[in-house]
């Protein structure tokens, strides 16, 4: 993702299936070019095909699992409850540790068995608030989902016009973003901008006491935080796992008469990264025929399959990722999967007989009816 929360291929690889070794084939490739970074995060579902190839091969990356994925499964476990889906979010989203200790205690007591679950899962690999590494704000791989649901018609082609589908697409994004960055002359992304003035319309009413030359504490309308200027730290923990300023940051730097915060985003989000992000443009094919193919060019034959599958394959329009299988619906009266309640054959007696009594009201009401049409006629 770039600064302004637009998704930015950097790889694509094709083969013949997900697997151990696909997986360790690619990584390695894109290992190639950007290195064994410390603060690299990797954000998946939780094929263990992918944890594995990515402990092999980037052993100092964080691996975290995608929120999304995770409440599917909970979904799916254990029945679908809107309370269970906002506690998951908030748990989720939460900076601070004793924030989320505070949520866990009410969510463990609520929905022991979704909490006994999760606790099966490190938290540091799907909550940000023991995070390891910086996930600036992205908890799931949607982006990757985004990129599977534009290509859903180009994966049925060969080989070379889904190349050329991805190769085009990165062109026309690349030239749109890079005409765009060329007419903003704000310091920040437009994604930045509106997430840093939303900040500081909330500062309104706040106060600032000092404390050191570099550490203030900034007083809101629930618990306040301490800004330490020098180490670039909020108690919040807001602008260390975003990199823009919070609230506090920005009511201190106002306090000390400074209109510069927008500086203190980190440069990811600056409009100078963007530019140079699309400086490069991507280069359209000729046509075939006008290739200059060099005569030591290497043949390269078809991949060998070694698992085909039996019959047609199904027209697909999305490949659902794991813990995304179908909720089974059950019958609250006789537990089948065939029908629901309303059309239960095993109705408990008092139903049984309500609806014989309704069924009784009916043919008289409807015999009362024939009896009154009738006299209208001989009348």
């Amino acid at each position: 993702m770039d600064g302004n929360n637009q998704i930015l291929p950097l790889a694509h690889g094709i083969c013949k299936k997900e697997s151990g070794l696909t997986w360790t084939w690619f990584l390695e490739k894109l290992y190639e070019c950007v290195g064994d970074c410390q603060e690299l995060t990797f954000v998946t579902d939780r094929a263990d095909a992918i944890r594995v190839s990515i402990e092999n091969v980037f052993p100092h990356a964080h691996h975290g699992l995608c929120a999304f994925h995770i409440l599917g499964n909970i979904l799916h476990k254990f029945g679908k409850n809107d309370k269970t889906k906002v506690l998951f979010w908030r748990l989720v989203k939460a900076y601070k540790r004793n924030v989320f200790e505070e949520l866990w205690y009410r969510f463990s007591s609520t929905r022991p068995q979704v909490a006994a679950y999760l606790s099966e899962i490190p938290r540091a690999k799907w909550t940000r608030a023991y995070s390891p590494s910086k996930c600036y704000d992205y908890m799931t791989s949607n982006s990757a989902e985004s990129m599977n649901a534009l290509s859903v018609d180009a994966r049925k082609m060969p080989i070379i016009p889904l190349l050329e589908f991805f190769r085009r697409l990165s062109q026309e994004w690349c030239y749109k973003r890079r005409i765009e960055g060329g007419k903003r002359s704000t310091v920040l992304t437009e994604l930045a901008e509106k997430v840093v003035s939303k900040n500081e319309e909330r500062t309104t009413g706040w106060s600032v006491s000092g404390v050191s030359d570099a550490l203030y504490e900034v007083h809101d309308f629930k618990h306040g935080s301490i800004v330490d200027l020098r180490q670039e730290t909020c108690t919040c923990k807001y602008w260390e796992g975003t990199g823009l300023p919070c609230g506090h940051v920005i009511m201190l730097l106002k306090h000390l008469k400074k209109t510069n915060f927008r500086q203190l985003a980190i440069d990811a989000y600056k409009m100078e990264t963007y530019r140079s992000t699309y400086e490069e443009p991507v280069y359209p094919l000729p046509e075939p025929c006008d290739w200059e193919i060099p005569a030591d060019m290497m043949v390269v034959k078809p991949p060998i399959m070694d698992t085909r599958q039996a019959g047609r394959p199904r027209n697909r329009n999305r490949i659902p990722s794991q813990g995304e299988e179908p909720i089974i619906r059950r019958c609250s009266i006789c537990d089948s999967t065939t029908h629901n309640a309303a059309t239960c054959p095993t109705l408990v007696p008092k139903k049984q007989k309500r609806l014989e009594k309704l069924v009784r009201h009916q043919v008289v009401t409807q015999k009362e009816k024939g009896k009154g049409q009738k006299g209208v006629k001989r009348r």
